[in-house]
């Protein structure tokens, strides 16, 4: 089968990047300690709503146009493709950042935020320079330089716990600020690489495309499910805080940036790698379904023994690494091992529908999960459910829709095989 040919330099850009992430997050692990005693449950309380925030911003800032950089044939429509994206991110960061200012108090009370309100300002300035660090690495990554695209995962890293020990010297909201020094860490790494990329001339064919034009269609279809997963993924932290208050909220928001880390270890890694690989594979189905199934196999290969000593052994490891006082986050972990085997396995892949330009199919499957989310909060208002029967049905929630997303990635994979076998019978 054709798909052998690729599996030696398949798998070894997944381990090159895959090392990059490693080496990442072992500094992220062993930053945790340290920031985890220089600020409290209740700082990491307000830094997660602060990055829902950012997030939001970065994911229609730029129109999600840096996520295309894999789907583009040349260096001039990449340079086309960045200008359009810088743009954008000028002219809506500078929009955001005065509506920030001029009604800073009014959403620091909407988002729960009393410490470090004043800083929400920065948030845009954040949510844009996150978004070129991903243009960059995406570019990288487009000409298979994935040794640099590794690099920058470490220094994005390094920067984070950097910073945010650093600034815990003369501030307590200094975790605010470590979204900012990672992207910059990150671009850092990457902007020797991207020198071209920047300063090559964006001159273009008369009767070219605009790669904005031509991806503005999967481009839309990424914003509307950006927006949809941020409300979905931020309604629970809202009701959290507001319900259980902040310190329960710090011990959830520790789990969610620990629990996860092997997504953003191996994961990640084989998950930019796939969608590189899908993206030059888009218009041969059958290549696509031979990654597709190798791939799946070797994520739940390494996920599940994972997850499963991440289950038993959390209530022992949390207070002994970070601290007593993250006892219960320990607990909370071993219930949120399932949902993050489920995204583990499922989220690498999440990008077929792109690469098959099923641009409808990321916004019906978000406004599932929307609507999911939202009948799980109703029911535990309605039941007053405690913390821990909560969590409980959050992690079913959140399960399913990660494997109702594998589901339905196989049977758009199936069809774009079922069309093209049709095509080839007629001709």
């Amino acid at each position: 089968m054709k798909v052998l040919k690729y599996v030696s330099s398949y798998w070894r850009d997944i381990f090159l990047q895959a090392s990059g992430n490693t080496i990442a997050q072992v500094v992220g692990v062993l930053g945790i300690p340290l920031l985890s005693r220089l600020y409290a449950p209740q700082e990491f309380a307000v830094q997660n709503i602060f990055l829902q925030l950012v997030m939001f911003f970065a994911g229609i800032m730029t129109w999600r146009y840096e996520y295309f950089f894999q789907m583009l044939k040349n260096d001039q429509q990449a340079r086309w493709l960045f200008s359009g994206v810088v743009k954008l991110g000028l002219v809506t960061g500078v929009v955001f950042t005065v509506l920030l200012y001029a009604f800073s108090a009014e959403i620091a009370r909407l988002l729960s935020v009393e410490q470090g309100a004043d800083y929400l300002i920065v948030a845009p300035l954040s949510a844009l320079l996150v978004s070129l660090a991903l243009a960059f690495q995406h570019n990288a990554q487009r000409s298979g330089a994935y040794k640099i695209s590794a690099m920058s995962e470490v220094f994005g890293k390094s920067a984070y716990v950097a910073s945010g020990a650093l600034l815990a010297a003369v501030t307590t909201s200094g975790l605010i600020f470590t979204t900012l020094f990672s992207a910059l860490g990150k671009i850092g790494a990457l902007l020797p690489y991207s020198k071209n990329l920047i300063h090559g001339a964006c001159a273009h064919a008369p009767d070219a495309v605009s790669p904005l034009k031509k991806h503005a269609s999967g481009a839309s279809a990424l914003v509307m499910s950006h927006i949809l997963v941020t409300v979905s993924s931020a309604a629970p932290i809202f009701y959290i805080s507001a319900k259980y208050g902040t310190e329960i909220l710090g011990q959830f928001s520790m789990v969610m940036a620990t629990i996860f880390l092997p997504s953003g270890l191996i994961g990640a890694a084989i998950g930019q790698v796939f969608y590189q690989r899908a993206a030059l594979h888009a218009e041969e189905p059958l290549v696509l379904k031979g990654l597709w199934t190798m791939t799946i196999r070797k994520l739940v290969l390494f996920g599940v023994p994972i997850y499963l000593c991440a289950g038993i052994l959390s209530p022992w490891i949390y207070p002994l690494v970070l601290g007593g006082q993250w006892h219960d986050a320990g607990l909370y972990a071993q219930v949120l091992m399932v949902a993050a085997l489920s995204a583990f396995v499922s989220t690498p892949l999440d990008r077929v529908s792109l690469v098959l330009r099923y641009n409808w199919y990321l916004p019906a499957l978000h406004v599932f999960r929307l609507m999911s989310t939202g009948l799980l909060l109703a029911l535990a208002i309605h039941f007053a459910l405690d913390f821990k029967d909560f969590l409980l049905f959050y992690v079913v929630q959140m399960s399913a829709v990660y494997l109702l997303d594998l589901l339905f990635a196989h049977f758009l994979i199936g069809h774009a095989v079922g069309k093209g076998a049709a095509a080839m019978k007629e001709v």
